[in-house]
Order: structure tokens, then C-alpha cells, then sequence
């Protein structure tokens, strides 16, 4: 196939060529020097090109001053530059390569033009083959993020739904807590003003029947005037009607509804301690005939002298030890005391042995003195069913005040920190007491005592 070559279609492309870009022109606008550019070409040469105080650019070609307001469009030439960009890469026979339609333009064989692009193509292809395989890994990668993203929600979602729940069941418990005190406080109050009702009833019977003797004797003869006269005088000068005392007026404490972020701050604390929860049993081995243990060592009971003593010596000797030993870290866990009367619970060191013996609590008035931090005691305890106290020093122990009596005791060591915290996990995990800044010995483990009390201490299972 023969290839025409035109030099008039050659001065015409040039003719239609960007002098800035080499281009086909884009919406090309003139000069009043008769140059053409791309519009886009023009307007960044403006931009970047010197203006003079009168808004005048040169030309890139000639040099030659222009005013941006000068510049026109120059359909004619975006006309031709068109019809070249439509009749660029079109496939003809060698008829139509003669004829009038093609005459002036650039032909080649297909075979060498073929040749060229084949290779164009298979770079191309190779390429996005790659670009596809990566579009593949990315499917998989977007695929994996979205099951790894759902799976986050579900877990998220439920202890969301728990942590809401929870916090309900403190307020609900809280309200039950509050409309008890107040039906408590209404009971007493109904029983006084009963009793009350009841002695003016009392009074007003006998006040009644004076009055009505009195009249019958002013009714009557002279003889039923003055019979036992002297005991229905005294009677009736001395009558005082005995008003009731210490009738309830007001309550005692009004309500106040409970300090919501206090009590947020103190269940997020609990929660916080409650990561650290670890699966505490007892040492079977530690424990001395007094008590027994149950199968799962999580329960300890005390059921009396099972050896030759004093009755002293079994009251308050009664620990012992967690199987777990802490050397370092934090561990939490928490123990039931719910209806017991009497109870110790905290952490020893572990080479401690029983507080104390008989020898020493006959020399000792204050038994409770033994369970202290220089001895190796961090505990606190309940003692004739109403008094809670710390076993902070040894001269005496530390009373404590509980609004809520607790059912269940949260224990939380610190080994770091040199801390040992207690946490009424009845009342939603309010602090009861913290030992804090000591130098622990090198290792430490859980420490029961049911003292002589039958009513059974147990280990919780850490939740779920």
C-alpha cells in the first residue's frame, strides 16, 4: 500500500498545533498577532508570565503585548483541528486512501502499524492484570474488614446492652432499697400513733365513765352522793388527760435522689477491677479440723472444736489460705458473707501461720490486734453482726461505716501499687476500705475466715 505524504497537510496541522503544548488545539483563542493557543495553554501562560502595570502579557511565540480582554475564539481553526482528531487512526483500503476524502494525509501499512500497538497492548495488558489482581486483593482485604468490622459490633453491642442493663438493675435496686427504708420508716411510725389511739381510747373510756358517775351521784339521793365520796373526789380533781409523746411529724430523711455521675464513677470503677478477676480456690491444707471445705474448694464453713482447747481458741482461729499465690500484678476477687454474723477476709502473706495461738490470746485482751499489716494481715472483718472494721494498726482497729451491709465483698489486690481495696459489691460496688502504700513480702494469696460463725464464706466464680 502506498504512502501519500502532503505538505500542504502538514502546514495545516502545524497551522492547528498548540505552540505551547505540541497539541491538536483545545477551544483555541488568537492574538491580534495572529498566533492561536489552547485556552488552558494561554490562560496558565498569563498567569505565569510577566504582567505590566497596564495587564499586558507577551506573547510565548512572538513576544508581542496582549491584553487578556484581547483574546478571541477562533472557531475556524477548532473546526480543522476537530476533523484532524476524527480522521486520526481510521482503518482504509487503498481505494479510499486515492480518493478526495483522504488525499494530503498520513497513511501507513497496517502490518507496521499493528506491530507497534501489539506491543502498546500487551504492556497495557500487563499492566492491568496487575491492576486487576490488586483489585482482587483488595475485594478480599474489604471482604475481611467488613466481617472483622461486624464481628467488633456484635460483642460491642452486647456489652453495651449489659453495662445499660446493669446500671438499671443498680437503680432499680436502688429504689427498692429507698421505698423499704421508707415503708420501715412508716411501719414504726403507724405503730406509735396506733399505740397512741389506743391510750386515748384507754383514757376517754374511763374519762367517760367518771363523768357518768359523777352525774348520777349529782342525780340522785344524799346517800348515793356520798358513797366512797372521798375516792370520787380524788378521782375526778386529780383526772389529767395524758397527751401522747414522740407522735411522728416529719420523716426522718427526706429523699434525695442518688448522685447518678458518683454512682457511674463507682461502677465503672468495680468494672474496672473486675478485668483483673482471677479464679480463686482454697488450700485444703491450711484449714484446721474446726473447718470444712467443700469439693470445689470455694467454700469454707465453720463447724466447731474438733480438738482439745479453749472455746476462744476455736472462735478465732479458724483461717485459711487461697490456693494462689501473688507475687506480682493485679487480681480481684470476691467472697459471699451474705448472713453471716461474724467474718474476716483480705490477703496474708503466705508464709504467715494462724493469727495467733491460745497461749498468746490469753495475753492478749484485743485478739483482733493480730490482724494487722506489720504481722502480715491486710483484712477487714464484721464482728457481732453489726460492727465492720479495718485492721489497720496495731493498737487498735478501724471502725467502719456501711450503709448498706454487704452481701458479697469485692477484693482487689494490687501488688505494684502496694494496695489492697475491699468494694461493696452489694451496693453497686461502693469502696468500703483501702489499704494503701505498703512493701508487700514476696508473695501474697487470699485469706477466709468464717470465725465461729456456721453460716458458710464462698468464693465467687469470676463472670463471664
Amino acid at each position: 500500500m502506498a504512502t501519500i505524504t502532503s505538505t500542504v497537510l502538514v502546514d495545516i496541522q502545524d497551522e492547528v498545533t498548540c505552540p505551547i503544548c505540541l497539541e491538536l488545539l483545545m477551544q483555541p483563542l488568537s492574538l491580534d498577532c495572529g498566533h492561536s493557543f489552547c485556552q488552558a495553554c494561554i490562560t496558565e501562560n498569563s498567569k505565569e508570565s510577566w504582567v505590566s502595570q497596564d495587564g499586558e502579557s507577551s506573547c510565548p511565540v512572538c513576544q508581542a503585548c496582549y491584553q487578556l480582554s484581547s483574546l478571541r475564539p477562533n472557531r475556524h481553526l477548532a473546526n480543522i483541528a476537530e476533523r484532524l482528531r476524527e480522521e486520526d487512526g481510521k482503518l482504509i483500503c487503498w481505494l479510499c486512501e486515492r480518493s478526495q476524502e483522504h488525499r494530503g494525509h498520513h497513511t501507513f501499512l497496517m502490518e507496521e502499524v499493528a506491530q507497534e500497538y501489539q506491543e502498546k497492548f500487551q504492556e497495557s495488558l500487563k499492566r492491568l492484570r496487575q491492576e486487576q489482581q490488586e483489585a482482587e486483593k483488595l475485594k478480599a482485604v474489604i471482604t475481611e474488614k467488613r466481617a472483622s468490622w461486624k464481628n467488633q459490633m456484635e460483642p460491642e453491642r452486647h456489652r453495651i446492652q449489659t453495662e445499660f442493663n446493669q446500671l438499671r438493675s443498680i437503680l432499680d435496686k436502688e429504689e427498692q432499697r429507698q421505698l423499704k427504708k421508707l415503708e420501715e420508716e412508716e411501719r414504726k411510725g403507724l405503730n406509735i400513733i396506733e399505740k397512741a389511739e389506743d391510750e386515748l381510747v384507754h383514757q376517754s373510756q374511763a374519762l367517760k365513765e367518771l363523768i357518768s358517775d359523777l352525774e348520777h351521784r349529782c342525780q340522785g339521793s344524799t346517800v348515793e352522793l356520798l358513797q366512797d365520796v372521798s375516792d370520787v373526789t380524788e378521782r375526778s380533781e386529780y383526772w389529767t388527760l395524758k397527751k401522747p409523746e414522740g407522735l411522728p411529724i416529719e420523716l426522718k430523711s427526706e429523699f434525695r435522689a442518688p448522685d447518678l455521675k458518683k454512682m457511674l464513677r463507682v461502677f465503672r470503677e468495680l468494672t474496672d477491677v473486675q478485668s483483673y478477676w482471677a479464679d480463686v480456690t482454697l488450700n485444703p491444707h491450711t484449714a484446721n479440723l474446726n473447718l470444712v471445705l467443700s469439693k470445689n474448694r470455694r467454700q469454707v464453713r465453720f463447724v466447731g472444736a474438733k480438738q482439745s482447747g479453749s472455746h476462744l481458741q476455736e472462735h478465732y482461729d479458724c483461717g485459711v489460705l487461697g490456693s494462689q499465690h501473688f507475687s506480682s500484678g493485679k487480681h480481684y476477687w470476691e467472697v459471699d458473707v451474705a448472713k453471716k454474723t461474724d467474718w474476716i477476709l483480705g490477703v496474708c502473706s503466705q508464709t504467715v501461720g494462724p493469727p495467733f495461738s491460745f497461749n498468746q490470746f490469753a495475753n492478749n485482751r484485743n485478739v483482733y490486734s493480730r490482724y494487722q499489716p506489720q504481722s502480715g494481715y491486710w483484712v477487714i472483718g464484721l464482728h457481732h453482726k453489726h460492727e465492720y472494721r479495718a485492721y489497720e494498726d496495731s493498737s487498735s482497729s478501724l471502725l467502719l461505716s456501711m450503709t448498706v451491709p454487704p452481701r458479697r465483698v469485692g477484693v482487689f489486690l494490687d501488688y505494684e501499687a502496694g494496695t489492697v481495696s475491699f468494694f461493696n459489691v452489694t451496693n453497686h460496688g461502693f469502696p468500703i476500705y483501702t489499704f494503701t502504700k505498703y512493701y508487700f513480702p514476696p508473695t501474697l494469696c487470699p485469706y477466709l475466715n468464717p470465725c465461729s460463725c456456721v453460716v458458710p464464706m464462698t468464693l465467687r466464680r469470676p463472670s463471664p
